[in-house]
C-alpha cells in the first residue's frame, strides 16, 4: 500500500517539476497514524527513497514524531547526510502552540476510527464525521491532537490490508449503524437499518433516538399512543418503532415491563401487549389502566381479536384477578364480565369498577316511591345481572301487586298531551327496572330532571294493548324499539347469540339511544316527556330455564287456543283461576309471576313480556327539561317521599 500511495506522490512530483512548481506534502502525519508498524516502517523508507530520488525537487512533508514513528525515523534515516543536508529537521514540539482546548483535552482518549462506508451507504453519513480528505489536513493543521476521529473512506465494502490494529474498520451495514447511530439489535433488518441510517442522517446533532420519537410521536405520550402508532407503520418503520419503544418507554412502565421479556419480537409484540396480560395479572393496577389507554388511543376494533385470546386464556382465573383488565369497554369485555356475574351468582365491585353501565343498572340511589317497589325492583337488577332466579322470588313474583298509588301510565302521559313545549318519547319493553339507570345517567350528562314516577301500563302487557295516545305527532319523538328487539330476538335478528351478550346490549339501550334522543328532544322542546308502552321480564325466562325448573305451564281447557306464552283470552266457561289476572274488560286472563301458558311452536326469546308481574306493568314516567333540577328522595322516618301522590301535581 505505501508503494501505491508514493508512486501517486512520485507522479504528481513530476507534473508540479514539469510546470515550474514546489510542492508542500500534507496529511502523512494522519496517513501514519492508521498504518501498522510494518506498513508504517515500508512507508518511511519509500519516503526516504522518493527523498534520494527527488534530487533538484522542492518539495516539503511534515511527520508527528511519536513513540512508534520516532524509533522507525531514526532507523531509516540513520544515515547523519539528511539532518546534515537539513533534508530531515526536528521541530520541539514544546514550542507548538496547541489548538486545543482545556475541554477537548477532557475527551482526548480512544483511537482513531476509519469507517469504509460502501457507495449505496454514502448518502446517509452525517455531515459531522470527516472525509478522509478532511481527516489528513486536520492532522497536519492540529499535530498534537489525539483525540478520537471518525473518518469515512468510500469504498467497495472491504477492509484495507496492512492498516493499525488499533484502527477500527466499518465495513458492513449492521456495524455502520452501530457506529454511527448506536444501534444494536440483531432482530433488525437490512430494510430497517436502511430507513433508521436514513433518518438518523438528518437527526441535525441528536440522537438517533431523539430523532425518531420526535418522528413517531410529536406530541410525546409513547404509552398511551403506541398501538396506534404501530398500527400506522409499515414493516420496515414497525421494526424502527419497537427498536425505538425498547429504548424509551418510561421506567416502571406496562410498555417496558413488555418489550423486556424474553421473546417479545415486532411481529408478536401487539398480540403480546395485549392478550399477553393474562400473564401478568397480578401486576401492578396502573398497567390495567395504561394497556387501557393505549387500546382505546389506537381504536379498540384493532384489539378485539387479541382482547378474546386474553379472555380464554384467563377462563380459569377469578373475576377479581380479570376484571380489572376487562377495562376498554367493548363488547366482548362486557359480555365476558356479565358470563362471569353469572357463574358467580353475583355482580363484584371489581366488575363494577370497569363496567360503568353495570355499575348504573345496579345503582341504589331511591328513585321508586315506595319502599316495597325499590327493594322488588333492586333484587330483580341483582338476579337478572347474575343470571339467576330463586325460589323465593320466584315465589315473590307471582303474589306482589301494583299498590294502590302507583297510577295509570296514560293518565300521568295524558296530563301534557296539550303541552305545546313538551314532547313524548316512547320506549318500547322498557320497564319500571330501568328507572335507576335512566336517572343516574341523566344526572351525569347534566340532562335536567322535572320529577320521576312509575306508572302502571294495561293488561296485557304488549304494545297491541299499550298505543299511547298522543294526537300531535310533531311533538312525539321516534320511538326506541331496541329493548322490544332484544326481548324477542337478541341483539341480531335470525341469529342465535349467548345471554351475556344480550344482557350487554340491552345495557347499552339507556346511555347510547334513549338519552341521546332526550337530548336531542331538549333542543327543540322545553320538556320530553319519557316513558315505555310496557315492560319486559328476563327472569320469566330464567325461571323457566332453572336447574331444577322453578316455572310451570299452567292447565288450560280442552281444545283452548293459546297464542302467548304470557295470557289468553278468558274461557267460556268458569272463573279466572288465581294464577291468572283477569283484565279490567274482563276479556283476557294473564298469567301471574314467571310460570306460562302452554303455547304451542315458537322460541320464548331472551325476555318475555304480556304477562302480569312488575317489570312487565309498571313503567317509569319521566320528565326531563332544559332546567330541571331533580334530587334523588331520602329517607324520612323509614318511609319514602311520594314523587306521585296525586292527580293535580305541578311540574
Amino acid at each position: 500500500m505505501p508503494d501505491e500511495v508514493f508512486g501517486r506522490v512520485r507522479d504528481v512530483m513530476t507534473a508540479q517539476q514539469i510546470s515550474g512548481k514546489s510542492l508542500v506534502l500534507l496529511g502523512m502525519p494522519g496517513y501514519l497514524a492508521l498504518l501498522a508498524n510494518e506498513n508504517k516502517r515500508a512507508a518511511i523508507v519509500a519516503l526516504r527513497e522518493w527523498i534520494d530520488s527527488a534530487s533538484g525537487q522542492e518539495a516539503v512533508c511534515f511527520l508527528r514524531s511519536d513513540d512508534d514513528t520516532e524509533l522507525i525515523l531514526k532507523d531509516v534515516f540513520a544515515n547523519p547526510r539528511y539532518r546534515q543536508g537539513k533534508q530531515l529537521l526536528e521541530i520541539d514540539a514544546e514550542k507548538i502552540v496547541s489548538h486545543v482546548t482545556s475541554e477537548e483535552e477532557e475527551r482526548i482518549a480512544g483511537r482513531t476510527e476509519v469507517m469504509l462506508v460502501g457507495n449505496d451507504l454514502a448518502p446517509f453519513i452525517p455531515e459531522l464525521f470527516d472525509t478522509f480528505q478532511k481527516y489528513l489536513r486536520y492532522t497536519e493543521e492540529h499535530p498534537n491532537d489525539n483525540s478520537i476521529r471518525r473518518i469515512v473512506v468510500a469504498s467497495e465494502g472491504r477492509e484495507l490490508a496492512g492498516l493499525s490494529a488499533e484502527v477500527r474498520q466499518v465495513v458492513c451495514l449492521r456495524d455502520f449503524a452501530r457506529v454511527f447511530f448506536d444501534v444494536e439489535d440483531a432482530e433488525l433488518s437490512e430494510d430497517a437499518l436502511r430507513w433508521m441510517c436514513e433518518w438518523g442522517k438528518g437527526g441535525s446533532g441528536k440522537t438517533l433516538s431523539e430523532t425518531l420519537k420526535t418522528q413517531f410521536f410529536p406530541e410525546g405520550e409513547v404509552s398511551k399512543r403506541v398501538l396506534q402508532v404501530f398500527d400506522g407503520c409499515k414493516r420496515t418503520e414497525r421494526e424502527a418503532l419497537f427498536w425505538l419503544v425498547k429504548r424509551v418507554a418510561s421506567k416502571g412502565s406496562y410498555l417496558e415491563y413488555v418489550t423486556r421479556q424474553e421473546g417479545i419480537l415486532v411481529n408478536n409484540f401487539r398480540s403480546a401487549y395485549v392478550a399477553g396480560a393474562a400473564e401478568w395479572i397480578d401486576e401492578s393496577l396502573a398497567f390495567a389502566g395504561e394497556r387501557r389507554d393505549a387500546i382505546r388511543e389506537a381504536n379498540v376494533i384493532m384489539s378485539d381479536t387479541d382482547i378474546r385470546q386474553f379472555i380464554t386464556r384467563c377462563e380459569g382465573e377469578s373475576t377479581s384477578r380479570v376484571a380489572p383488565w376487562l377495562n376498554c369497554g367493548t363488547d366482548t369485555e362486557r359480555a365476558e364480565l356479565l358470563r362471569r356475574c353469572a357463574v358467580d351468582g353475583l355482580v363484584s365491585n371489581s366488575v363494577k369498577d370497569v363496567y360503568p353501565e353495570a355499575a348504573a343498572y345496579l345503582n341504589s340511589d331511591p328513585v321508586f316511591d315506595n319502599l316495597a317497589l325499590e327493594d322488588y325492583f333492586r333484587e330483580y337488577r341483582e338476579l337478572k345481572m347474575a343470571s339467576r332466579v330463586t325460589p323465593e322470588f320466584y315465589v315473590k313474583a307471582q303474589q306482589v301487586v301494583p299498590l294502590n298509588s302507583v297510577q295509570s301510565r296514560d293518565v300521568m302521559v295524558q296530563r301534557y298531551v296539550s303541552d305545546n313545549v313538551c314532547a313524548l318519547l316512547v320506549v318500547d319493553a322498557m320497564g319500571a327496572e330501568w328507572l335507576p339507570m335512566l336517572v343516574a345517567l341523566a344526572r351525569e350528562r347534566n340532562i335536567g330532571v322535572d320529577s320521576i314516577g312509575v306508572g302502571e301500563v294495561n293488561l296485557p302487557t304488549t304494545t297491541r294493548f299499550n298505543n299511547i295516545h298522543w294526537p300531535d305527532v310533531a311533538r312525539r319523538l321516534q320511538d326506541i324499539k331496541r329493548f322490544d328487539n332484544i326481548a324477542h330476538n337478541g341483539i341480531e335478528a335470525h341469529e342465535k347469540r349467548r345471554a351475556e351478550e344480550n344482557l350487554a346490549g340491552a345495557l347499552d339501550v339507556i346511555g347510547g339511544e334513549v338519552l341521546p334522543r332526550v337530548a336531542d328532544g331538549l333542543m327543540r322542546f322545553e320538556r320530553v316527556i319519557v316513558t315505555g308502552d310496557h315492560g319486559s321480564s328476563r327472569l320469566s325466562v330464567l325461571a323457566w330455564q332453572a336447574e331444577p325448573r322453578l316455572a310451570r305451564t299452567l292447565s288450560c281447557d280442552f281444545g283452548a287456543e293459546i297464542a302467548d306464552w304470557r295470557y289468553r283470552e278468558r274461557a267460556a266457561q268458569g272463573l279466572c283461576p288465581p294464577e291468572l289476572e283477569e283484565t279490567l274488560d274482563g276479556r283476557y286472563w294473564v298469567v301471574r309471576g314467571y310460570n306460562r301458558l302452554p303455547k304451542k311452536g315458537g322460541g320464548q326469546g331472551f325476555e318475555l313480556h304480556g304477562g302480569a308481574s312488575l317489570e312487565e306493568r309498571l313503567v317509569p314516567v319521566v320528565i326531563f327539561s332544559r332546567t330541571g333540577q331533580f334530587m334523588p328522595k331520602t329517607k324520612t322516618g323509614g318511609k319514602r317521599l311520594q314523587i306521585v301522590e296525586k292527580d293535580d301535581f305541578d311540574l
